[in-house]
């Protein structure tokens, strides 16, 4: 069994409270103890002296391509990058081709990143069908194979009766909605915040309260069924 010993670091637990200067053994892939001075017999050391040593990171944003556009990025280039990184969990978003917007593209990444990835891979579906904001997708057919949640990523839902129904529905699967929160029409063409900098520049600009607006609405939405809102 491989044994390695992480010594001297700064250990990082919030789970366990804890918050400081500890050794961390591992064995065959687990943690076997937390603890001071603890003993290298048989194991590998790593001198973790200046450095932190945390719990796997998790990023609840990523775009992980496949199906689809695996030329972009793949299942088993982006976890690669990912452990390399520190993050151990790695939710993936929607905006595939076919969309997440299917039991069963849920469970073809999932079964894909079984083989493929060094992390574990989280899909956010489709908050709305093909991510066009109109029709909702059937969130509990999506939670069963493994959804965490339902985005439409990049997209804003600008209707605010089919966002209603999307909070409301999300309600029933317990799981959060990840919102872009942007006006599309305040936004129009801008490329950078609008103020004095973009007039200079001769560049379109895009006002802050495209997004403020947007935040405003769906907070007060979330407010009204109760719904957990990720903006």
């Amino acid at each position: 069994m491989t044994r390695i010993l992480v010594r001297g670091g700064r250990l990082l637990d919030p789970a366990q409270g804890r918050d400081g200067a500890f050794d961390l053994l591992i064995e065959g892939g687990r943690i076997a103890a937390v603890g001071e001075k603890l003993s290298a017999e048989g194991a590998e050391v790593v001198d973790a002296k200046g450095a932190w040593v945390a719990p796997g990171f998790v990023d609840l944003h990523a775009h992980l391509r496949a199906p689809g556009q695996e030329y972009k990025e793949d299942l088993s280039s982006g976890g690669a990058a990912a452990v390399a990184g520190g993050f151990t969990q790695v939710a993936c978003m929607a905006n595939t081709s076919p969309v997440n917007d299917d039991p069963s593209v849920t469970k073809y990444i999932l079964d894909r990143a079984e083989k493929e990835s060094a992390a574990k891979i989280r899909p956010i579906a489709a908050a709305t069908r093909g991510l066009e904001g109109q029709v909702m997708t059937e969130m509990i057919a999506l939670r069963s194979p493994g959804a965490i949640a339902f985005s439409d990523d990049g997209a804003t839902i600008m209707d605010a009766g089919v966002m209603r129904r999307v909070l409301e529905y999300s309600t029933l699967v317990g799981v959060p909605i990840i919102v872009h929160a942007e006006d599309c029409h305040l936004r129009g063409h801008g490329v950078v915040h609008e103020g004095a900098v973009a007039t200079k520049l001769g560049l379109p600009g895009n006002p802050a309260m495209a997004e403020e607006i947007m935040v405003a609405r769906d907070v007060q939405l979330a407010r009204w069924t109760g719904a957990h809102l990720h903006v």
